[in-house]
């Protein structure tokens, strides 16, 4: 139930985040050991608003947006034998990224940050900027002939700032303008994250499924923005039950994310 309330919480707490796509897919073998591959795109539009706030002028000079020491770095918080192992630029029609590359001997030891917030880093305010709020996914595995992939969520998240989201919503129905804003910070914003075990999966709780693939998260901000009315209700939710939670995810296209507690996978 946790799991829905951290979305809820990311759709306002990255607004000044907005404008980019993060993407994880972690791949699973059947003696524990996989590879996490992480694709980030961060908008043309965004890096324009970075560079107007740091006062940089237009370069010819597209920056690489691949730095191999700070994805070394990111190898190592995600736990103990994580490795670095390479990274691409990537291109497209919203904007520039990389997709890298990291892989790991035992899933136990590992974890996943589920907010996308440590990727992109705010504009300046001029005040004290506080670091992305770490949200870790964790694994047990166990090895056999038909292995068990269970994914934790994190257990003791902190709900303060639901309250602000109400607000939210009175705004956008009071200020046309604002609405607008926030079509325009959010529509090439994509958040996913997905298990991909390697065989055939036997059983499972998991609410999306496709072959071998559990999707854990999917929230597409272009789909979502197409219900104005979803949208708001969205900013504004405050689920406290499980059934509350697939309300407000029912006939949703922009939105798929898990419930659960904790996610269980047994493959062969």
């Amino acid at each position: 139930m946790k799991a829905l309330k951290v979305i809820v919480l990311l759709v306002l707490s990255l607004a000044l985040m907005g404008c980019f796509e993060s993407i994880i897919l972690l791949r699973v073998n059947k003696d524990g050991s996989g590879t996490i591959e992480e694709t980030v795109v961060i908008s043309d539009s965004f890096m324009e608003l970075m560079k107007s706030f740091g006062g940089e002028e237009d370069s010819e000079e597209e920056e690489d947006l691949v730095d191999e020491e700070e994805l070394t770095a990111k190898a190592a918080s995600m736990g103990e034998g994580v490795r670095y192992v390479s990274a691409e630029t990537v291109k497209t029609d919203r904007g520039s990224g990389y997709k890298a590359i990291y892989s790991f001997s035992d899933i136990n030891k590992i974890q996943i940050n589920q907010n996308p917030g440590e990727n992109v880093s705010p504009p300046p305010t001029g005040g004290q900027e506080e670091g992305p709020v770490e949200e870790w996914l964790r694994f047990n595995f166990t090895k056999g002939s038909t292995a068990t992939l269970e994914i934790l969520y994190p257990q003791d998240m902190d709900f303060e700032e639901e309250e602000e989201s109400s607000e939210a919503e009175a705004d956008l129905d009071s200020n046309p303008e604002m609405m607008e804003m926030m079509r325009e910070l959010y529509q090439d914003m994509h958040i996913g994250i997905a298990v991909e075990v390697n065989g055939r999966i036997t059983e499972t709780n998991a609410s999306y499924v496709d072959g071998s693939t559990v999707t854990l998260m999917d929230i597409d901000f272009a789909k979502i923005l197409e219900n104005e009315e979803k949208f708001k209700e969205l900013l504004s939710a405050n689920p406290n039950t499980v059934e509350e939670m697939k309300e407000l995810v029912k006939d949703n296209p922009g939105i798929k994310v898990e419930i659960e507690e904790s996610i269980r996978i047994r493959f062969r």
